[in-house]
């Protein structure tokens, strides 16, 4: 199966989406880059929070993963 990139949108300025970097549609600008990066944490930054005991569950979903432990 092929992503095809003219189907989604820059996560952060909403400009068509060029690139898929750090787990983000982004397009080609250097600032977006960035703050997908900044997001992320960097290269590995999950695997960080995973060594440091914070969980690597994304902050956004937290609320759902908690609703579906009780």
């Amino acid at each position: 199966m092929t992503l095809n990139l003219d189907e989604y949108t820059c996560e952060f300025c909403g400009g068509p989406c060029k690139n898929v970097v750090y787990a983000a549609f982004v397009c080609d600008n250097p600032e977006c880059i960035e703050k997908a990066r900044v997001a992320r944490g960097g290269p590995g930054g999950h695997m960080k929070k995973k060594a440091e005991g914070k969980p690597i569950i994304p902050e956004d979903l937290e609320s759902a993963v908690d609703l579906t432990k009780n």
